[in-house]
């Protein structure tokens, strides 16, 4: 199962604006870099960023979320490329709805420009593949597939508990995204 998944991820890796139709359905995708692009140490030639599962719709999570200037509060990938790119676009991180909470820090988001630069960086420098679940896996079975395609690709952002471990940059991308937390949790001291 883990070739057909690898196969169709790379089959229709495109930019996000070269896919025509986008599926509906659930299924697993990763985020690559497009050629001649560049995330500072993050990357390396043909490495992929970061893999995750739409539960319910690829469409919805990848198109919905991933590229929305409002939902970088409920996007690891996000957080994550804006907190490697916080100095270079002058990101202020905020706690994700305004409150203390500890969990709306964790979840940070950006100031309003600095969404807009991170959406347009994305749609510029990332290119995602995917695998659809046509058989209604359950989620629990979609979960495990999903570690299995991190362990094999080994992606530069992920950060999972479960997968962390195999992801050589996982120390650093902790402390970028630290930055951001403790930016966010400042504004309430």
């Amino acid at each position: 199962m883990l070739d057909i998944i690898i196969k169709s991820i790379n089959e229709t890796a495109k930019g996000i604006n070269e896919h025509i139709e986008y599926p509906t359905c659930p299924g697993i995708y990763a985020f690559m870099l497009k050629e001649k692009s560049n995330l500072n140490e993050f990357e390396t030639s043909n490495q992929v960023l970061y893999v995750g599962i739409a539960k319910q719709s690829l469409k919805k999570r990848d198109l919905g979320t991933h590229f929305r200037n409002t939902k970088t509060g409920i996007s690891t990938l996000r957080r994550s490329i804006g907190a490697i790119l916080k100095q270079e676009f002058n990101l202020t991180a905020f706690s994700r709805n305004g409150t203390n909470s500890k969990k709306e820090i964790l979840n940070y988001k950006f100031n309003s420009d600095g969404e807009q630069l991170l959406t347009d960086w994305m749609t510029e420098n990332l290119i995602v593949g995917y695998w659809k679940d046509q058989d209604s896996i359950s989620y629990s079975k979609l979960r495990n597939l999903e570690e299995e395609v991190i362990k094999f690709l080994k992606p530069t952002l992920d950060l999972d508990k479960r997968t962390k471990r195999y992801n050589i940059f996982a120390d650093k991308l902790d402390g970028l995204r630290m930055i951001c937390k403790t930016e966010a949790s400042s504004i309430f001291k």
